[in-house]
């Protein structure tokens, strides 16, 4: 997960308890900034998606997700106030790209410089979905 993203080291225990200090209760009742969930394929934990509400008044949230590798290429909005998701991925994250494309996020833009990785600066692209883009048939 490395590749693409500057994280931290986090033992698969303190990532749990820094998710169990959180109520996804909050979500569907429109309180609350940073979402996370860790994604398990039994006891193991496989990645996880973090959603940031940057602005319930306007509906504006931004996800994020990192899965293994060996987890990769194996598939929220509908009850929530959300109107539109960013995300965000590195120009040279291919997979993420067909992720978000495949699932229907619009590439918006690019992103300069966005963050440090290995030592030099990246570039990132923009992906944005609207509610009335996933609730379309």
């Amino acid at each position: 997960m490395r590749r693409f993203q500057p994280l931290h080291d986090l033992s698969a225990a303190q990532l749990r308890a820094e998710v169990s200090g959180q109520c996804s209760r909050d979500l569907y009742q429109g309180r609350g900034e940073k979402f996370q969930w860790i994604i398990e394929l039994g006891p193991e934990p496989v990645g996880w998606v973090t959603l940031v509400v940057s602005n319930w008044e306007h509906g504006l949230a931004e996800v994020g997700y990192a899965l293994t590798t060996a987890r990769q290429k194996q598939g929220l909005f509908r009850r929530t106030r959300l109107e539109r998701i960013e995300a965000r991925c590195a120009v040279d994250n291919e997979a993420s790209q067909r992720v978000l494309e495949t699932i229907g996020f619009l590439r918006e833009g690019r992103l300069r410089s966005y963050f440090r990785l290995h030592g030099r600066r990246v570039d990132n692209y923009l992906y944005s979905m609207l509610k009335e883009d996933w609730l379309a048939p």
